[in-house]
């Protein structure tokens, strides 16, 4: 619905445990669910924890992608209205409603693209707030616009991020980039990982057998960001070179389907590839439950939360050996890393549906991982963060 109000009514938290009562805190954020986005759902999940450990919470953020939520907040929304432009989310009436709002609460910003970070460090800079700047991936530059993304991150963003009490990233690989490219002091980059309420399963997989058709997955947006040409490309060199039948489904939607859908085409694969649009919840867990690898090679990403979700399933991961995504997933352990090449990610597949030995401790693995990647503990770990600042 494209209009500004409250989506959700608010209501008081449950009581916190002894001690001083928490800090306000407001989650600036360029769109929430419904609209898609990984980012999205990080900070959807990181709000509700936060609200279920006593914090009164907000978020604000625009229309974009609104219509009726999935599921009530019990905290507000505050969807104000917007337009895109060169895939920036503006959002006019942003500044003054910041501005109004309760100044002891603290903002968490969440950075993704230009304009909402330079507004909140605007209203924080004239009232006296502080903010956690959250960086959610380092953008790359695409479109016609895209010559315009390096000045702006060196102008503006760097003074974004050094203006911000703590900076939180995803990753180690992050850490290091956030320290060089914006110069922000390490001392005030802090690595918290993004989390997950998928179900754990309790028994790792076993390799099925030669006989029986291999079912990879893709779980992502449909985006530039996520390379799909390249996995196609890779799912077809694995049918050419092996002797066992795979099929691949994908799941998501973005601005790149009609290109997939007609790349699949031009493949042949359209009985090999399957195009399943956005799932959630129990539908979306089901996919990694039936499926029998993953696979992801995306050109960049700050984490990778689809990762964690396979994890959870015991589903063994080939993937692209890139910063962030080698902080998740470590070569032989718990996936396969591979160079960003079709042959190389093809030969991964392969590897991986012949050595039975390797599919079951790859999954083995990372059902033990996967319960590092708690939201209740990193909601935790989030509000520790707000009471050191």
């Amino acid at each position: 619905m494209n209009q500004e109000r409250l989506v959700e009514a608010p209501a008081s938290p449950p009581e916190p445990a002894d001690g001083p009562a928490p800090r306000p805190v407001i989650h600036v954020v360029s769109s929430y669910p419904p609209a898609l986005g990984g980012m999205e759902e990080v900070v959807q999940s990181l709000a509700r924890h936060q609200f279920d450990l006593g914090v009164p919470v907000c978020v604000v953020t625009s229309d974009q992608g609104s219509g009726p939520p999935v599921r009530a907040e019990r905290f507000p929304v505050v969807r104000l209205k917007s337009f895109t432009v060169a895939h920036t989310t503006i959002i006019p009436r942003l500044l003054p409603t910041l501005a109004r709002m309760d100044p002891r609460a603290l903002f968490h910003l969440h950075v993704s693209s230009a304009y909402v970070p330079e507004i909140v460090w605007l209203v924080a800079r004239h009232t006296k707030r502080r903010y956690v700047a959250h960086v959610h991936i380092d953008l790359q530059a695409s479109g016609r616009a895209g010559f315009l993304l390096g000045p702006y991150k060196k102008v503006l963003l760097g003074r974004v991020l050094r203006g911000a009490a703590a900076v939180v990233v995803p990753t180690p690989d992050y850490r290091t980039i956030i320290y060089e490219k914006y110069g922000v002091p390490r001392e005030r980059i802090v690595v918290i990982p993004n989390g997950t309420d998928h179900r754990i399963s309790q028994r790792s997989r076993t390799l099925p057998g030669p006989e029986r058709e291999k079912r990879l997955l893709f779980v992502g947006r449909l985006s530039v960001q996520k390379n799909i040409p390249l996995m196609l490309d890779s799912v077809a060199a694995f049918l050419r070179r092996s002797d066992q039948t795979a099929t691949l489904r994908i799941v998501g939607d973005g601005a790149e389907r009609s290109r997939t859908a007609s790349a699949i085409e031009r493949l042949g694969m359209t009985d090999a590839v399957t195009l399943l649009g956005t799932l959630r919840g129990p539908d979306l867990e089901s996919q990694y439950e039936e499926a029998d690898a993953f696979i992801l090679t995306s050109a960049y990403e700050s984490f990778g939360l689809c990762l964690v979700e396979a994890m959870t399933k015991g589903l063994p991961i080939v993937t692209v050996n890139i910063p962030a995504v080698r902080n998740v997933v470590s070569d032989g352990v718990n996936g396969l890393l591979v160079e960003q090449n079709a042959e190389a990610v093809a030969e991964a597949i392969h590897r991986l549906f012949t050595d039975a030995v390797l599919y079951s401790t790859i999954s083995r693995n990372n059902l033990a991982k996967a319960r590092q990647f708690d939201w209740r503990v990193i909601a935790g770990e989030v509000s520790a963060l707000y009471e050191s600042i």
